[in-house]
């Protein structure tokens, strides 16, 4: 057991089927890790019984949920549930509700933390990446293509994967980057290590062990449309000067 303090957000949408498990898989693991922990469960509009099963699981263990009645996009589920986090966690994190990383995997993330790293997150491109269902053909066409327009775009070639669904800051670093950040759907985990870069916040990249889902939320056609241009805001509200402390 350990100390510290940590808030876990997951962003859901229509997740009714697994939620349930899922967040008790997640509690489980947090309950033997740590003293105190807090899950903070965003309803991101869902339009089956996502919120149903999240208030079931609320009435057996500590869960905060956040209920938005319309769908605005993952990066907001996610800010959201950050920004509402306690001040006082150590530890602030999010990861994708269908678990295609196991939350077991944080062990080593909290690791990297403790060896100086400001923000330690997923990629599926540095070396011992463990994948046990193969990623769908047409998110890996889609995955490469938004990899290098978002480092042509940004500028930001360090950073080889940013858009794998489990990241981990510290708790403060956490609060002061999605104060900051703008963009609603897919693109937002970009804009974040954008961020995270321009105020020389330390960055590790670890590999995981990644279940690809058989299915996807991400829209074949308007998704990636809307990460093109939501790059092209990230860019153009820098040279604005918007991103700054508040």
């Amino acid at each position: 057991m350990t100390n510290q303090k940590i808030s876990v957000v997951i962003p859901c949408f229509n997740e009714g089927k697994t939620i349930y498990k899922n967040i008790k898989k997640i509690n489980n693991y947090l309950s033997g890790r740590f003293t105190c922990y807090e899950i903070i469960a965003v309803n991101d509009g869902s339009s089956d019984n996502t919120l149903f099963e999240l208030q079931r699981i609320q009435r057996e263990i500590p869960l905060k949920i956040i209920n938005a009645t319309e769908n605005s996009g993952k990066g907001k589920a996610v800010r959201d549930g950050i920004l509402s986090a306690t001040d006082e966690s150590d530890v602030v994190m999010f990861l994708d509700a269908d678990l295609d990383i196991p939350i077991e995997e944080l062990e080593k993330f909290l690791a990297e933390l403790d060896k100086r790293s400001d923000i330690v997150i997923a990629s599926r491109f540095v070396p011992g990446l463990k994948v046990t269902h193969p990623v769908l053909w047409h998110r890996k066409v889609m995955e490469k293509v938004f990899r290098l327009l978002r480092k042509i775009i940004l500028n930001n070639w360090k950073v080889e994967d940013t858009q794998c669904g489990f990241k981990v800051f510290r708790g403060a670093v956490a609060k002061k980057i999605f104060a900051m950040a703008t963009i609603q759907r897919f693109a937002f985990d970009s804009e974040i290590m954008f961020i995270a870069k321009k105020f020389g916040y330390r960055i590790k990249e670890l590999p995981v062990s990644l279940q690809n889902p058989a299915q996807s939320s991400v829209r074949i056609l308007f998704d990636p449309i809307n990460m093109f241009f939501a790059l092209l805001k990230i860019r153009l509200y820098d040279v604005q000067g918007k991103y700054k402390w508040k």
